[in-house]
């Protein structure tokens, strides 16, 4: 009797050790990360396909995953610009940050006030995004309608429709750091 006990207590701390690498298992595979990449490396990221005739954009990134904090580290390399953005209807400041590297591509950042007197060219910020997943359909402005959908930053999505990955942050998102 003693024998079956002990083998029933053994299979009890078996099941028990499974059940709590299981459990840990999946709230590590599901944890959001944040991830802090330069300009270069953000665009390198997506893995983005563009369909022009059935009018389809879908992108996924190779490091990011929704849920994910991804900062954007990098200098400012045009004077920032106050005024009124007419394909975005807002205004903000833009901040054009890009890579060190000469091949570097700028990405330009909206930020919904004026902090042209907070930055300057050369600048070292980082901007803070969050990433999600969007399953959108929108008029695009030739009038065509596109299926958008896939991982993008939240702040690509204004009033519910994709920018066509303008960037838009509240003043909060951005800090100089350098």
């Amino acid at each position: 009797m003693t024998l079956n006990l002990n083998k029933t207590i053994l299979l009890l701390i078996i099941i028990g050790a499974i059940v709590v690498a299981v459990i840990f298992f999946i709230e590590n595979s599901n944890s959001q990360k944040t991830i802090v990449m330069g300009v270069t490396e953000y665009l390198n990221d997506g893995n983005y396909t563009i369909n022009k005739t059935s009018h389809v954009f879908f992108n996924d990134y190779r490091s990011l995953k929704p849920g994910d904090t991804l900062i954007i580290k990098d200098k400012i390399v045009q004077p920032p610009k106050y005024g009124y953005d007419r394909f975005l209807k807002i205004n903000a400041t833009s901040l054009t940050i890009s890579g060190p590297d000469k091949d570097s591509w700028p990405i330009v950042i909206y930020v919904k006030e004026n902090v042209t007197d907070e930055y300057k060219v050369g600048d070292l910020i980082e901007v803070t995004l969050h990433i999600g997943y969007y399953d959108i359909h929108q008029k695009w402005y030739d009038g065509s309608m596109w299926h958008i959908y896939g991982e993008l930053p939240d702040e690509c999505i204004l009033n519910g429709e994709y920018t066509g990955g303008e960037i838009i942050v509240p003043p909060t998102q951005v800090k100089k750091v350098g």
